[in-house]
């Protein structure tokens, strides 16, 4: 008998095991993350020592976990949005809103009050556009996760709904990986989009972007920009980065006289376009750079893609939204990604695609 029980064991330990090593998913003790009643030794378990308990049995918020202003952008192996290291992650840092309204998004948590010029309302935003049911409230502040944020499923109003099973969903197929890599079932959940943003692909650095070479950085979706229709649903969506910072900011992502038009001469600048291989952009820097990320349609995320692509190619790879801003927040205005108020030298900023344009 102890000899059947014995095997059984050991056959229930190879499938935990396995199934620890195929997901991806959070791992650790539970209670580093959960609080069954916010009380121990009658004190609150909250990060933040507030007697209110949290959404889902969480020790913190979203700002709580991943917003702690520390010395360090990883706590605990957190990645941080918001601190005080030389070094911000691939969205950028929120520390720079907090003194500059112009440096990025004014989420509520983070910073005390709404955009003094924008206030609540998303500029180009167009409820028709939206593919959430619910669609942003400007009655209320921007947010991490929900209808009035970005990650999650934007359906729903609440954040933690919104996120609910997106730390422990199974999201190696956006991890670098010869056994893992795919976008076959990419953005179908939660946990199966690019960092949690709902129906959209890429992959994902492991380290958060915290170092960046050539072959060391995040992925990002783009095809053909889709012109935006009155009745969008997430149905319509192809899973690019720049569709999912159109779901607020859609004006400049629409086609027609009101977007960005069709061709050129542009009304405004162009998302999701493929960059020219001739004229002045024939002379692109084929090297990647953090400095202006390129897009890239699905035929080049293959499947089994085991490292970043070090190279941009004219004529394939397109323009997207963070190839000039940072979702988070720069030190630059418009949360540009360079300083283009000021100077710019020959190869960067703008210049590193319109390479024949003057450097000031």
């Amino acid at each position: 008998m102890r000899r059947i029980v014995m095997t059984m064991f050991l056959s229930l330990l190879t499938v935990v095991f396995l199934y620890a090593y195929a997901d991806a998913k959070v791992s650790g003790i539970c209670s580093s993350c959960h609080t069954m009643h916010n009380s121990q030794d009658g004190s609150p378990m909250t990060y933040d020592s507030s007697t209110t308990p949290n959404g889902k049995l969480l020790r913190g918020t979203c700002v709580g976990c991943h917003a702690q202003n520390t010395s360090s952008n990883i706590v605990n192996s957190i990645p941080q949005v918001y601190h005080s290291d030389a070094t911000d992650l691939a969205a950028g840092n929120f520390s720079y809103v907090v003194t500059a309204d112009s440096s990025g998004h004014n989420v509520q948590g983070i910073v005390t009050s709404a955009d003094a010029t924008l206030g609540n309302t998303p500029p180009g935003y167009n409820s028709a556009y939206d593919p959430s049911s619910t669609g942003f409230s400007t009655a209320s502040r921007l947010v991490c996760a929900g209808s009035n944020g970005c990650h999650g499923n934007r359906d729903s109003s609440d954040e933690w709904t919104a996120v609910s099973g997106g730390h422990h969903g199974d999201d190696s197929i956006l991890k670098y990986g010869a056994t893992t890599f795919t976008l076959t079932g990419q953005g179908a959940s939660v946990p199966t989009s690019y960092r949690f943003l709902y129906k959209i692909k890429g992959a994902e650095d492991s380290d958060w972007q915290d170092t960046v070479t050539a072959t060391d950085h995040n992925e990002y979706l783009a095809e053909t920009y889709a012109t935006r229709g009155t009745t969008d649903s997430w149905a319509n969506m192809k899973g690019t980065i720049s569709e999912l910072c159109s779901e607020c900011h859609s004006t400049f992502h629409l086609g027609g006289t009101s977007g960005i038009g069709s061709a050129s001469p542009w009304l405004r600048h162009p998302t999701d376009v493929v960059i020219p291989n001739s004229g002045e952009f024939a002379s692109v820097s084929t090297t990647y750079s953090d400095e202006t990320p390129v897009g890239r349609p699905a035929a080049s995320l293959t499947d089994g893609l085991t490292a970043a692509i070090g190279t941009v190619t004219a004529g394939t790879d397109r323009v997207i939204c963070l190839s000039c801003h940072r979702a988070h927040g720069s030190q630059y205005p418009d949360s540009l990604r360079y300083n283009y108020q000021s100077s710019l030298s020959t190869g960067n900023g703008c210049l590193r695609c319109h390479t024949q344009k003057d450097a000031y």
